[in-house]
Order: structure tokens, then sequence, then C-alpha cells
């Protein structure tokens, strides 16, 4: 939801704010423009995996009628769940700079209230990196990636040049600051770029490289409270106050675990002492 156009400030994306109403149908909006150029472009089975916050922003009545919907927030795979290996493509709707992003609207790693940063194999990740090490774990593409420039441009650092489609929806000019583009012109950018990456995906015309294995995933988390529950958990190493660190023969079991470490975590997190 963070990078989606026309929305800057945390009041547009959070539950009981006043301005959140408002940032659905702007979220709406994004991702039915993406199904609309999918489905130009042939896909005839589209999965909706509503991934932010709650994940329960979506209202099913005004998504496409050709989409179905994932929705709720027990999910063990999170923002990757109900991806299959038989998937053609993957798109990225809505996302975000990964924490630390000078400028990046809304920046962060998945919680900003319990995590720092996620490094794998030694190499410091945002949630469009780990999240995207799955599809191209199976050699499933990740066509699309909308969200404001930094993310386009994070987007080009992970998968190459040319090897993606990208929509700036805005500009970043502070964390909490940003300059849009027209919701007409965002849209009609974004269902462009979506038929285009359906197109590509069926003529195969993309190479991604996919991260060696074994994998190793690092999380350093914003306390020891989180790095203390996550280390319960079997199989998880503690690094050191604040990380811990898990290993897998192959990426999709790496990805598991440190989602397993997420959701353990998350469990640890008391929003009276969070500084």
């Amino acid at each position: 939801m963070e990078g989606i156009a026309g929305i800057a400030d945390p009041r547009d994306i959070l539950e009981d704010e006043t301005a959140y109403a408002r940032g659905q149908e702007l979220m709406l909006g994004d991702v039915n423009a993406a199904i609309e150029g999918a489905r130009s472009a042939g896909a005839d089975e589209i999965v909706v995996n509503d991934s932010h916050w709650t994940m329960t922003n979506i209202h099913p009545a005004g998504l496409h009628k050709k989409a179905r919907l994932i929705r709720g927030s027990s999910k063990r795979r999170l923002m990757m769940q109900g991806f299959e290996p038989d998937h053609d493509v993957a798109f990225f709707v809505g996302y975000h700079a990964k924490a630390g992003t000078a400028g990046g609207v809304l920046n962060h790693t998945m919680f900003p209230q319990m995590l720092h940063k996620i490094v794998i194999n030694g190499t410091e990740v945002g949630e469009m990196g780990i999240n995207a090490g799955l599809p191209k774990h199976h050699s499933v593409p990740v066509g699309l990636v909308t969200g404001d420039d930094k993310t386009a441009v994070e987007a080009v650092d992970e998968f190459g040049e040319g090897n993606v489609e990208t929509v700036a929806v805005k500009e970043g000019i502070d964390r909490f600051t940003a300059n849009s583009k027209p919701l007409p012109q965002a849209r009609e950018e974004i269902k462009t770029a979506a038929e285009t990456a359906v197109g590509r995906a069926a003529s195969n015309d993309f190479s991604q490289p996919q991260f060696d294995e074994p994998v190793g995933i690092e999380i350093e988390w914003a306390a020891t409270n989180h790095a203390a529950r996550a280390a319960e958990l079997q199989g998880v190493d503690r690094v050191n106050g604040r990380t811990t660190r898990v290993e897998a023969a192959t990426y999709p079991e790496a990805y598991d675990e440190a989602m397993a470490m997420v959701n353990a975590a998350s469990a640890a997190y008391n929003q009276l002492f969070t500084w």
C-alpha cells in the first residue's frame, strides 16, 4: 500500500486513521489497473494476495471480477501466500523501498517497529528482494514492480537492467512526502506495463538471477526480545543480541524458515515499549 499512487503519509495506510478509507480506494485503483493490463495480454487466471498490514485492505466487491483474492493475516508465507511454481509471472504492486533508503516514501522492511534489516547471503535486501527469491527459484519472473521512484531503482538493482517492468507512480521527496502523478496517468502506465510484462513472460523474455544455494538469511531485529523469540525456533541461530540466522539447502526452505522467524518475533512486540 505504501507504493500506491497518491499515498504518502502513515495515516493513509493504517486502519482507524481518518485517511485510511481513501487509501483503500487508491490501492484498489492501482491493483485493478494491473489486472486489466494482465487480462488485455491474455492472462486467464489472476490471484491477488492482499499483503499490507492486516492484509484486509482490499474490498472484495471492488476488485476486478476476474481476480481471486487472498484476504486475511494468518498466512505462513505472508506477502507470497498463494504463489505456486506453475504461475507464469508475478506482479509486485504498491511496493516501497527498503529501510534506510533516502527519500523512499514510507521506507521500511516488513515491520518497522521490530525489524531493522534482512541480509541474504551477505547482501541486504528489502521486502522486494526476500519475496522475489521465491518465484525466481522456480524460474517464474517478477514481471512488474510499481511504487515510488526509489522503489523502481531498487527493482532494477534486484533484477537487472531491462529484466523487469517498473512504474514509478510518484517521486519520493522524504519518507512522509511524495510528488504523485495524476491518478489516471499512473493507472494507465500500470495497465500498459502489466500488459507488457505478461507478454514478455509468455515469450520467456526475462532473465532474473537466483540466489546461490545453500541460502543463509539473517534478520537484525530492533530489540533483543524479538531476537530471543525468533531464536526459540528449531534451526534458528542467534548470532548476537539482536540478530538471528537460518540456513537451508534451497531458497523456499530458507524463506519459510525466515517467515517463521518473523511470525515468532511479532509475538514479542510490545506497543507500550518501542524505544
